[in-house]
């Protein structure tokens, strides 16, 4: 498609968001401030609205802030490695070498994602996903020398800036985000290939900013096997800089190895590709939430501040109801305050309702442990509670994995592999032609898998006392492979997991060991037998010579 074609795509995706936009910014008034308002036009600091007086209740904006960073700290921490790679192939997890390998590419990984701004960026796609429900995620390598390895580039994209189409399974086909620049950041991003409007604009000294509209799009169907190298133009994706208003390219045309980027959405909308959440469901509440507490504000201030009435000729002198101030009336009796009988208690239980139903909406009780009471909690207690809480996650976790973690993390292995910053794999892994799973290891993933480790663990100690009465049935246990399976449910390191051919060493040393002890103890047992004889022999010739 041409630059024409793009803009007239673009502008009826832009089209089509009007409606769901108006939501959006009754969400960023009430639950998001500061996220951007979605009809009007921000391009300088003059334009950002820093007074957000509207908001009368901030329960649902600290109800969102909270289950953000619940999100963000149960499933990519920041502080302790979050993920794990596995093979597919079993017989691959258990071989020392292939195991030592993959656990090697998977703390580059790991490692490679600190030394950048995911965490940061990711943060971002969190409060993007808590409110309107939908959030952009962009990864590319970090500006720097050509030629060499200059790390990741991660950028939440704000969801005012971002427009996508999808394939037939969901996932971005198209995506486009619209940027304001000025003159300058456009002759700086791509020095001379821009229209000579932006130069002359540049001349005058102009700082008006001009919309770009960047396009990111598939070329047909064509691959680059991974690992390999290949130049822009021949790549599966390709990427476009233009002017809005003309469709005038900006710099050249681009190639990706893999699509860039991705969208997340908490729950999906029947025949919308845009999501919805909690913020969504709970706007009700936080509408009526902000106006009762507007209400009471105007009535506190009615029974601090009565107005007063006074009767037409009681006054001589206008009211004047300050501090040390004189006021003179005709009759005393004809001035007097107003009185609302309004009912503070009964607002105030309206106003805790509404409160507690917002924060229902955003999980805030289910995601924070009781209060202490008199006898402290165990550390079991304390993790089954945090167990149990993590489940409400759950279909959540399953769009955020399949939507961004997955195709994130691949995206970063095939970079380091094409970078050759892996170490080569071991020719078992070659040969074998290997695939291998992302595995979470955060809080939240923990969670899902934990019924099946607790499973475990409960009929084996089953197996245990039964076996007591009944030993011939401990033969059906496979304990081994039962320590093997948990410990993959728990997502215990696999680097202190034995493998087989160890385990199988240790035994053989210490049945080896086992046999020596006892054969010395036999040969012992000979010798102090021998001298017992002997000495026994020894004594009978004594007696005889005696005789």
């Amino acid at each position: 498609m041409n630059n024409q074609e793009f803009v007239k795509r673009f502008e009826q995706v832009k089209s089509d968001r009007t409606t769901v936009q108006s939501i959006w910014d009754v969400i960023e008034t009430f639950v998001t401030p500061y996220r951007g308002r979605m009809f009007k036009d921000q391009r300088n600091e003059h334009s950002i609205e820093w007074d957000k007086r509207d908001v009368y209740d901030s329960t649902a904006v600290m109800a969102h802030q909270k289950l953000a960073a619940s999100i963000h700290g149960a499933l990519t921490s920041p502080s302790i490695r979050w993920f794990d790679l596995r093979f597919r192939d079993e017989k691959l997890n258990k071989n020392s070498e292939a195991k030592r390998w993959l656990e090697s590419a998977s703390e580059r990984c790991y490692y490679e994602l600190q030394d950048s701004n995911f965490n940061l960026e990711i943060n971002e796609v969190y409060q993007d996903l808590c409110g309107p429900a939908t959030a952009f995620l962009t990864l590319e390598e970090a500006p720097g020398p050509s030629g060499n390895w200059n790390g990741l580039n991660f950028a939440s994209v704000p969801l005012k800036e971002g427009y996508f189409e999808t394939d037939w399974r969901g996932t971005i086909l198209r995506f486009y985000r619209l940027l304001s620049w000025t003159p300058a950041q456009i002759i700086s991003r791509f020095g001379d290939e821009v229209p000579q409007s932006i130069k002359d604009a540049e001349e005058k000294g102009a700082t008006d900013k001009r919309e770009v509209l960047f396009v990111i799009y598939p070329r047909g169907n064509r691959i680059v096997p991974v690992g390999q190298k290949a130049s822009p133009s021949k790549r599966s994706i390709a990427y476009r800089y233009m002017l809005r208003d003309t469709a005038e390219e900006l710099g050249k045309e681009g190639g990706y190895y893999e699509m860039p980027a991705y969208a997340a959405r908490w729950r999906t909308t029947s025949e919308s590709i845009w999501g919805n959440g909690p913020a969504h469901v709970a706007i009700a509440d936080i509408l009526s939430l902000n106006e009762a507490r507007k209400m009471q504000l105007k009535a506190s201030e009615k029974l601090i501040d009565p107005p007063i009435f006074a009767e037409e000729r009681a006054l001589l002198s206008d009211l004047n109801l300050a501090a040390a101030s004189l006021s003179v009336v005709r009759d005393i009796d004809g001035v007097k305050p107003f009185e609302t009988h309004g009912s503070i208690a009964t607002s105030d239980a309206m106003v805790e309702q509404l409160q507690r139903a917002v924060k229902e909406y955003f999980f805030t009780d289910a995601l924070a442990l009781p209060a202490p009471q008199a006898q402290p909690m165990t550390a079991f207690e304390v993790q089954k509670r945090y167990e149990e809480i993590q489940r409400f996650m759950g279909p959540t976790l399953s769009r955020l994995i399949n939507d961004i973690l997955d195709p994130t993390l691949s995206r970063v292995f095939r970079m380091l592999w094409r970078e050759g910053q892996l170490d080569e794999p071991p020719q078992v892994v070659v040969d074998a032609q290997a695939q291998f799973d992302v595995v979470y290891l955060g809080a939240l993933s923990r969670a899902q898998r934990v019924d099946e480790a607790t499973s475990i663990d409960r009929w084996v100690n089953s197996a245990a006392v039964m076996g007591e009465a009944f030993p011939d049935g401990l033969d059906i246990v496979d304990i081994d492979e039962a320590l093997r399976h948990s410990g993959r449910s728990l997502n215990v390191p696999a680097t202190i997991i034995r493998s087989e051919t160890e385990v199988k060493k240790i035994r053989d040393e210490r049945q080896a060991k086992q046999r020596a002890m006892e054969e010395a103890a036999i040969a012992q047992a000979q010798g102090d037998a021998a001298q017992s004889v002997a000495a026994g022999e020894q004594a009978v010739g004594e007696t005889g010579e005696a005789q």
